[in-house]
């Protein structure tokens, strides 16, 4: 090879390819934190509310600021319905689907109005659960509430399935409260969601992982 070539590769490999991939990373980034900022909530058939840590049986306060948010906007009749997700964490007497479904009936809501989806244990099978819950009661608008940071990648897994689903981050998340915790929540994302496009565009068999 000549000295062209050879510098050629050179620049390939120590300049270009770094800088597309430090672009990379930033333009999703980006992406990630504008999903965040707004809330899109509009009439939708179900309320989907993403789980998170429960300690004996008490949403931990990153769920219940996602909780409290959702029982907001079912009293403002976004959606008739809820359904709780999550599985069963460290303490097998509990699913974060159940803690939630008994704090929001604490808060007032319904019972006959709560769902629960206890089997998921990471984003993407909790999605695919709720899938056919959706599919089989041919409803295709949902309302997703999580932390803000999450709701890029599950927005995009519920559109890559045919589901209208509008974004509404939790209010007085204890994640996005916290600029640190923001900012490391935001650029795990990037990778977690870049994982989950390798997977399911490239068919590469990365773990799955939450």
């Amino acid at each position: 090879m000549n000295a062209a070539g050879k510098k050629w590769i050179f620049r390939l490999l120590f300049a270009y390819l770094p800088l597309l991939a430090l672009s990379y990373v930033l333009v999703l980034y980006t992406l990630i934190r504008l999903s965040a900022s707004g809330d899109e909530a509009q009439p939708a058939d179900i309320i989907v509310v993403f789980g998170a840590a429960q300690y004996n049986g008490r949403p931990s306060p990153v769920f219940r600021a996602r909780l409290d948010h959702t029982a907001s906007l079912f009293r403002a009749s976004y959606a008739s319905r809820i359904m709780t997700t999550g599985g069963h964490g460290p303490d097998a007497r509990f699913t974060e689907a159940d803690v939630g479904k008994e704090y929001l009936l604490r808060r007032g809501i319904p019972s006959g109005s709560i769902l629960t989806e206890p089997s998921g244990s990471t984003t993407l099978g909790t999605i695919k659960r709720v899938l056919e819950f959706l599919r089989g009661q041919h409803l295709d608008k949902v309302i997703a509430v999580s932390d803000g940071f999450h709701l890029f990648r599950a927005k995009q897994i519920f559109r890559d399935n045919g589901i209208i689903v509008y974004g509404s981050p939790a209010k007085h998340s204890p994640i996005e409260s916290n600029l640190r915790s923001r900012l490391w929540a935001s650029l795990r994302e990037v990778f977690v969601y870049s994982a989950y496009l390798a997977r399911q565009k490239l068919h590469i068999p990365i773990p799955e992982r939450d």
